[in-house]
């Protein structure tokens, strides 16, 4: 499965945050009970590597619930993502609990200590980060996921994740896909502030699909972007270099 580039983004910075409240919160339980006789800075460590750093696949897993909920599900979608949200919640809190069952911190499969602690303060935390992946995925597909086209005289709506770069030519843009091209009237400029940052301009002609790009290559005082697909695009001296 493709992952393509805003989403690393955003991942990137979902783990920042779960990183930042790990150390947090270990900083807080040290400072707070750092002189009672029964901790352990280790102990403390694992439960938070459990209850907080463990919700980084989650993050993951849920923008790929929400984006296929989007795609199917538009017009639920919101009431969806409320409803997948608190299931979600409430699964990783019986998940975590589990595990640190299994490695001897309760007695119980189901702590009511834990759940007391889990829910006044981790589950909020996950539950902004599940808001803020629902957002990022409405706002990231609500004008990059289709664009009307035209075959000939025919007008299609094109699937704007198969483009894997558009061109300029003259008053027109071509979208080249594996096997098709399309045109549509529109100024370069326009469609390259449209699409971003799903899509990146890399020439007063070119604006390239980043999850097609393979890699950079130079020809003397040339440079040229190397797609998947073996096409070389050449970079513009102003575009350069290229964030990809």
């Amino acid at each position: 499965m493709r992952v393509n580039w805003s989403d690393k983004k955003f991942y990137r910075f979902s783990i920042g945050i779960l990183v930042i409240l790990f150390v947090l919160t270990l900083l807080q339980n040290f400072i707070r009970y750092r002189n009672h006789d029964s901790y352990s800075i280790w102990v403390s460590v694992v439960y938070l590597l459990v209850s907080i750093l463990l919700f980084i696949p989650v993050v993951i897993f849920s923008v790929k619930l929400q984006q296929y909920l989007k795609r199917n599900f538009k017009k639920w979608y919101w009431v969806l993502i409320g409803f997948t949200s608190v299931v979600t919640l409430g699964l990783f809190y019986l998940l975590s609990n589990i595990i640190l069952h299994s490695i001897g911190y309760f007695d119980g499969f189901v702590d009511e200590e834990y759940a007391r602690y889990y829910f006044g303060r981790e589950a909020l935390y996950h539950l902004l980060l599940l808001v803020a992946a629902s957002f990022y995925v409405h706002l990231s597909t609500a004008s990059t996921e289709t664009i009307s086209v035209f075959k000939g005289r025919k007008k299609i709506t094109l699937t704007l994740s198969l483009v894997h770069w558009i061109e300029a030519e003259g008053h027109y843009l071509n979208f080249y896909t594996d096997t098709d091209t399309f045109v549509k009237r529109e100024r370069l400029s326009a469609i390259a502030k449209r699409l971003n940052p799903n899509f990146v301009r890399i020439h007063r002609k070119f604006v390239v699909n980043r999850s097609e790009i393979k890699s950079t290559e130079k020809d003397k005082r040339d440079e040229f972007l190397v797609l998947k697909s073996g096409k070389r695009l050449k970079i513009g001296q102003s575009f350069k270099p290229i964030d990809w």
